[in-house]
């Protein structure tokens, strides 16, 4: 790879890891919502999903041409959707000003959201699809550079939930302010996918 492809890799892979997304947006909601040390089963439901989203992603790279377009327009609506189930909760979630939510989601859940996240699909194919198969198609070089994008995705994650735990008793206290930001931000994610 040279200099200039994997200094593009790079800039595409960060700045997909740390824009908005339903991950970074739950992580930040989470880590604000119930602390840092509450919300390491939501970040790790999160990086373990990842990973095999990725996983799977070297495996669709492969065959992404004679795959019927349906199934990436299904996959699309069923990502949307859930986005925006994720903003309603987000928006209609009680603001605690004074004490910490008993609970954040469970490992599951956020496990769950990953199969359905278009942003970290799209993540995937596009950069195994633009820097690693042009190059190689050595399964190697496949599941390595997934793991690499699974661990960039994670370290995403993990600022922005470093960020609601830093600036937590702000967050706390426009608590109503900061959930309907958050939901309009995820509003914005799901729209994205099909614009």
């Amino acid at each position: 790879m040279t200099p200039m492809l994997l200094s593009a890799f790079w800039t595409y892979t960060l700045i997909t890891a740390l824009t908005p997304g339903p991950n970074n947006i739950l992580a930040l909601s989470a880590a604000t919502s119930h602390g840092l040390r509450q919300s390491t089963r939501v970040l790790a439901g999160m990086s373990l999903g990842f990973l095999i989203v990725m996983l799977l992603c070297a495996g669709i790279s492969f065959s992404l041409a004679v795959l019927d377009p349906a199934i990436i327009h299904w996959l699309s609506w069923a990502g949307a959707a859930y986005i925006l189930w994720l903003a309603m909760k987000i928006a209609t979630s009680p603001a605690s000003n004074d004490s910490l939510q008993a609970k954040p989601i469970s490992f599951w859940a956020s496990f769950g959201l990953q199969f359905v996240n278009v942003k970290i699909i799209l993540y995937g194919i596009t950069a195994l699809s633009t820097f690693v198969l042009p190059y190689t198609q050595d399964a190697y070089w496949l599941v390595s550079v997934s793991i690499l994008l699974a661990l960039i995705g994670t370290f995403g994650n993990a600022c922005w939930a470093l960020a609601g735990h830093l600036f937590q008793r702000i967050f706390r206290h426009y608590g109503r302010q900061l959930n309907i930001v958050l939901a309009l931000l995820l509003v914005y994610c799901a729209v994205r996918i099909f614009y």
